[in-house]
């Protein structure tokens, strides 16, 4: 580096390069140390601090770069009012480079999965920890907020169309519920009050509708016909799909998939209320057509792959963002991501309905 981009280089770099790079000193035993060498109202320190951390973030090992965000996690955790740390621009970018996992290191070497799980769910807590006390707009705190924001956000559409969560949409497709009859039916439906057999006073008691078959030929001949063209569509896109692809990575199969979905919808509720006659066999017949051919598209998806992983509950919206930020790593990165998995400010958040749920299928 040449003398005119020289910058200092003193005790505070020197301590954090130590505490860093090395796992046998204690952070929170450190950080006293730390803390006073920066000093509170000395610009300078603190500039030299973020660029210290930052230098370790870009080009350090592993280790070097998980002590450092739990280093920064400390200063946060504490809510030491180190502004210039917390708006240093080119530390706020590596920041979230890192937990977006938007690029390599400075040595132009992909960042480590455990290193970007960390990064994500460190800057999650911060936003949350910063909002829980009211400081998202203040000078000192804003940005680091408005940059756990934008990684929560980008995790939750992450989490949104990922392969795992559109299976959890779709591989329910055995459990639709027919369309509500009433959204089918038009001024065809009769009471026919005067009919007084046993079927006629069970679907009085249970509220099933009654129709005119003459009247509902045509419809339900068209749903018959559409349910049959949809199947076979799904089924031929499925029938050119590569080998190496799974179906819910295929936009027309993927397509085909939602519409053959709703159009089974319509086909159970006319099986709710046609319960004899010539329609029956053939109504019976295109729901057969349209769950082989949607069980297809099941089993060629990627649900065998995900449904090997545990099952977690979906219905805390925290959890949620931090499921998605999991990574497999091996027993050596556990210790690179324990911290961050037991922050002692992250606290739980408010239950929020499962955007995810059965309220929301295609």
């Amino acid at each position: 580096m040449g003398f005119l981009t020289d910058h200092p280089y003193t005790a505070v770099t020197a301590n954090i390069d130590r505490v860093v790079s090395n796992r046998e000193y204690s952070l929170e035993v450190e950080l006293a140390e730390i803390v006073d060498l920066i000093g509170f109202r000395n610009t300078v320190n603190q500039e030299e601090a973020a660029r210290a951390l930052r230098k370790k973030l870009k080009y350090g090992s592993k280790v070097q770069q998980s002590r450092s965000l739990d280093l920064l996690d400390l200063l946060l955790s504490q809510e030491l009012k180190f502004g210039v740390i917390y708006n240093d621009d080119k530390l706020l970018d590596r920041l979230e480079v890192i937990a977006l996992n938007r690029d390599t290191d400075g040595n132009g070497v992909k960042y480590n999965p455990a290193i970007v799980s960390k990064a994500a769910k460190y800057e999650i807590q911060w936003y949350e920890h910063i909002a829980s006390i009211g400081k998202k707009r203040s000078k000192t705190f804003g940005r680091l907020a408005e940059l756990g924001s934008r990684v929560k956000r980008e995790y939750r559409h992450k989490q949104s169309s990922s392969p795992r969560r559109r299976a959890d949409r779709r591989n329910a497709f055995l459990d639709d519920e027919a369309d509500p009859f009433e959204s089918l039916e038009d001024d065809n439906v009769t009471t026919e009050r005067n009919r007084g057999n046993a079927s006629t006073d069970a679907d009085r008691l249970y509220r099933i509708p009654q129709i005119d078959i003459r009247k509902h030929a045509p419809k339900i001949k068209l749903i018959i016909s559409d349910a049959l063209a949809a199947s076979v569509a799904l089924k031929h896109s499925l029938l050119t799909l590569p080998a190496d692809k799974y179906s819910t990575d295929d936009m027309e199969a993927t397509d085909n998939f939602i519409k053959a979905r709703k159009i089974r919808k319509k086909v159970l509720a006319y099986l709710q209320v046609v319960t004899e006659g010539e329609f029956l066999g053939s109504l019976i017949q295109a729901n057969d057509e349209l769950v082989a051919s949607l069980t297809e598209y099941d089993e060629k998806s990627d649900k065998a792959e995900h449904d090997t992983r545990e099952d977690r509950n979906d219905g805390n919206d925290s959890d949620d963002v931090n499921e998605s930020v999991d990574y497999e790593y091996s027993d050596d990165d556990a210790d690179e991501v324990s911290r961050a998995d037991h922050s002692i400010y992250s606290v739980p958040q408010s239950t929020a309905s499962n955007p995810f749920g059965d309220q929301n299928h295609l």
